[in-house]
């Protein structure tokens, strides 16, 4: 290979990289499991992607990083649920935290986020509190098994979602979940109402109770 040739390959690599790094780095995130340890997301720098939604930035305080995993699921084709689970247990007494991030490729947005809690208990009553992108969801405050939503108009492409559930002393709490509706940016949404997100995270609850 001679000089002009191997010039020619750099080139061509170094054309490739940076497309690489123009889609959104996506290529570098691994895909993400359905069911992963809560300290191997909590580690430094760590990424995955499950279709066109990177998931990144957790955070989460009160709970145990080796008892409980977080669930990765695509309802559907366009639609997303991240659950921080106690994986067939419960969650103890306290409050726990459950932070991350949620970013859209380029063709993609959120218009719609959710938010549940699977509680086995009424009395005493769990408080949970979630926002996405620092705006409360309706309701604000949920009680024990409630379901709060918040919708964008336009849509947005990253979605900083936090999470706050008080959880008192006999409250049987096993799982959180956040689910995220997505759509092209110039298309048509799928029909994803308020009841099927309630239908889905009555869904995934039910599915993990029978687990346990």
């Amino acid at each position: 290979m001679n000089g002009l040739e191997k010039k020619a390959l750099k080139i061509g690599l170094g054309g490739v990289a940076a497309a690489l790094l123009m889609a959104g780095g996506q290529a570098n995130a691994a895909t993400c499991s359905p069911t992963t340890p809560l300290a191997t997301v909590l580690a430094a720098g760590f990424s995955c992607t499950l279709g066109d939604s990177t998931f990144s930035g957790f955070s989460a305080s009160g709970v145990s990083p080796t008892a409980t995993v977080v669930e990765f699921a695509a309802a559907s084709s366009m639609m997303d649920a991240v659950t921080l689970s106690r994986d067939g247990g419960t969650f103890a007494p306290g409050t726990v935290t459950f932070n991350f991030m949620v970013t859209e490729a380029a063709s993609h947005v959120i218009e719609e986020a959710s938010v549940g809690i699977d509680v086995g208990t009424i009395v005493p009553a769990t408080s949970t509190v979630t926002t996405f992108n620092g705006l409360a969801t309706s309701p604000a405050t949920l009680s024990n098994s409630q379901t709060g939503f918040l919708m964008f108009s336009p849509g947005v492409s990253t979605v900083d979602a936090a999470n706050t559930s008080t959880i008192p002393g006999g409250a049987f709490v096993s799982s959180l979940t956040d689910i995220f509706s997505e759509t092209t940016e110039h298309g048509v949404p799928e029909p994803a109402s308020l009841s099927l997100f309630g239908l889905g995270l009555f869904g995934l609850g039910l599915a993990r109770r029978r687990r346990s």
